[in-house]
């Protein structure tokens, strides 16, 4: 049953630590891994009782019966969690990534979920399926087909069996080979990783810029109606005007509501710098005032006003509630997709918003059934009290590219649910709930954004996304920085100065660096109970606490020799040359701001419990260490200007863009052939 290939003499090694530690880890541990070392190997586990990594967006589909994916269960040495991993791939990067041995210990045994009696197939679209519940065979003596026509929204799979006569039956069916263990881990499967998504980050900007530009040329039309000339009214100019041509709004105020039906172009006077301008289009109080049903529709240079205080509607809401239930997430969509706004739209890919200002008690964007929308300089006024209002944009299953503008007051800046590759860019948030809040939605950039005094968090993702790159944003004064779950995501360049909580390491498979974390009351916090991302190159200045941890394994905040810069880590007579930081040591967490810390860390019981910590990493739990502080800074001048002037209004400038491209052309040149569909999907720019 071992795990690795025993003829290496690194396996050998390992296995001879671990038989030393596994007495140690049986009393440290509880719940399904609380085991006497005397019994046998652990049996396996219900997996709905393993803490599972790798849970995304990509599996929804699977979870709801539609497909499955192999999945594998580990008892490791130091680590009182079986870990669920699903794909076999993902195990088998775990094998090799440098830090699972650090924070878990040594694989003591790994299940499969195999497929013998399963009914194993194809969906039409070629995903996994499978009826019943499998047996879990040691991974080592289960039977795999590699390269058949089955794969997962990952792509690649391994399926496994537990004899090679339903192994072979498969492969006959199917295609692909029948291969041991072995076989398995010396096949990369391109379980795409935080680092590929990085990659993807200035190509995704670059998206942008060409929704923009198309955007800009699907706007200018030749004006074939000019209302109170043609039309009296701007619903009726809209009415009599020809498809794609634009109706001209002089300046005034109109009462009305409308509906647009037709590709058309509403252009009203500008309403740039002050945000008064002359075209305004006035509600009556109820109900949504411009109501888009039509592809490629542009509305730019007018100011709208009058809408109705619908936030949702409930009775929406409850007609999923029918005898076989409804979903949390189907209520959601229901329920936030049909209140009143400024500007809906139903229907409406293409839709084109520039220059608009939109005062609001409810939305002043909403987003429903594939309305994907370019939006530019658009101001949100919402309600001063959160509750009383909602969404400066509400985006529901369509894609938005937000770009130059601006959201103050209501519930969420910009809310996105079921969004797969929506833009966020070079906007402001100001005393929101949320300021971007994404559920559901992956293969998104949130970049270059400035949050000032949120009342949740400037940038919230909730609800198994994955491949979402948050780079570049600076969040002052707010309850959190940067909260997102998820997998594959990459957070870095950003700016987080004097919030209670500057991030949270909730994303699994993710990438936290480069981040400049300045006096806020509590640094970062690592929140997943089995640690799987990396966090390095990020600069911890001033704050109350630099970091904390709940349950869970040790966390190594470092990669290979290099760590993050932490103020205070290397005060003392020796420098702290050579020594690792622990955050969430007491004695360490006060070292920047307690001098008499210095003395205490010095002290021959601190260094032999230095010592005795690095003897079982994996049996600490609810702890940080960084191996390998950095001696400066990472980005001094970042962090002075954040220290200098902590109540700037604009985003502190980054490099991230060259510096992401640096590192993909670098990453291309060590393996310029993606190896899977996956590293394809995401050095493409993550777009399926």
């Amino acid at each position: 049953m071992a795990v690795f290939d025993p003829d290496t003499a690194r396996s050998r090694r390992v296995r001879l630590a671990a038989v030393g530690l596994v007495a140690l880890a049986a009393v440290a541990t509880a719940g399904a891994f609380a085991a006497d070392p005397s019994d046998s190997v652990p049996e396996p586990v219900a997996y709905d009782d393993a803490t599972e990594l790798g849970l995304s967006s990509e599996t929804d589909a699977l979870m709801a019966g539609d497909a499955t994916l192999p999945r594998v269960q580990v008892f490791y040495s130091q680590l009182q969690y079986v870990v669920g991993y699903n794909g076999v791939g993902s195990f088998v990067a775990s094998l090799s990534d440098g830090r699972t041995d650090r924070q878990f210990g040594y694989p003591l045994v790994a299940y499969v979920d195999t497929f013998d009696h399963r009914s194993p197939r194809t969906t039409d679209s070629g995903l996994l399926a499978a009826s019943g519940s499998g047996g879990w065979t040691p991974v080592a003596d289960a039977r795999y087909v590699v390269g058949s026509d089955a794969h997962t929204p990952a792509g690649e799979t391994a399926v496994p069996f537990a004899t090679d006569e339903a192994a072979a039956a498969f492969a006959a069916d199917h295609g692909g080979s029948v291969v041991d263990w072995a076989g398995v881990r010396n096949r990369s499967f391109g379980v795409g990783s935080a680092a590929l998504v990085r990659s993807t980050g200035p190509e995704r900007w670059r998206a942008a810029d060409r929704r923009i530009a198309a955007a800009e040329r699907r706007a200018d039309r030749p004006v074939s109606v000019v209302v109170g000339e043609d039309a009296p009214t701007i619903a009726a100019a809209v009415d009599a005007a020809p498809a794609n041509t634009t109706v001209a709004v002089p300046p005034g105020t109109y009462e009305e509501t409308l509906t647009v039906n037709r590709s058309v172009t509403i252009a009203g006077g500008a309403v740039r710098g002050d945000g008064t301008g002359p075209t305004r289009v006035r509600g009556n109080g109820t109900g949504s005032v411009i109501t888009v049903r039509a592809p490629d529709v542009a509305i730019t240079g007018v100011r709208v006003e009058g809408t109705g205080n619908r936030t949702r509607d409930p009775d929406a809401a409850r007609e999923s509630r029918d005898p076989d239930g409804g979903t949390w997430d189907t209520n959601i969509q229901l329920g936030y997709g049909y209140g009143d706004a400024g500007i809906k739209a139903v229907g409406a890919p293409g839709l084109v918003v520039d220059d608009v200002v939109v005062d609001t008690n409810a939305s002043g964007l909403l987003l429903r059934e594939g309305s994907h929308a370019t939006v530019t300089d658009l101001r949100v006024d919402g309600t001063d009290e959160w509750q009383d209002g909602f969404m400066g944009v509400t985006g529901m299953g369509s894609r938005v590219t937000v770009a130059d503008s601006r959201f103050e007051g209501g519930r969420d800046g910009i809310y996105l649910h079921r969004a797969d590759g929506s833009v966020v860019r070079n906007s402001t948030f100001a005393d929101n709930r949320y300021g971007t809040h994404l559920m559901y939605t992956g293969d998104a950039l949130v970049a270059d954004n400035a949050y000032r005094n949120e009342l949740f968090a400037g940038v919230t993702v909730m609800t198994r996304p994955a491949g979402n790159v948050i780079v570049g944003n600076d969040v002052r004064g707010s309850s959190a920085g940067i909260q997102a779950s998820g997998t594959k995501t990459y957070v870095g360049y950003n700016t987080l100065v004097g919030n209670e909580l500057g991030f949270s390491t909730s994303a699994r498979g993710s990438l936290y660096e480069h981040n400049v974390v300045v006096g806020n009351e509590l640094g970062a916090r690592a929140t997943t109970v089995v640690p799987s991302s990396r966090v390095v190159a990020n600069d911890f200045v001033g704050n109350g606490d630099h970091a904390a941890a709940g349950a869970g394994a040790l966390r190594v905040w470092a990669d290979g020799g290099r760590g993050n810069y932490w103020e205070g880590a290397n005060a003392g007579p020796h420098g702290g040359a050579g020594r690792a930081y622990r955050p969430t040591s007491p004695v360490d967490a006060a070292l920047h701001r307690e001098a008499s810390a210095v003395a205490v860390r010095e002290s021959p019981a601190a260094r032999l419990l230095d010592r005795l910590r690095g003897t079982v990493p994996g049996a600490r739990s609810g702890s940080i260490v960084d191996p390998a502080p950095a001696p400066a800074p990472y980005h001094p001048d970042r962090v002075d200007a954040a220290t200098a002037d902590p109540d700037a209004d604009g985003p502190t400038p980054t490099n991230w863009r060259s510096a992401l491209g640096e590192a993909a052309n670098a990453s291309a040149l060590r393996d310029p052939t993606p190896r899977s569909r996956a590293d394809r999907l995401a050095v493409a720019g993550g777009r399926r």
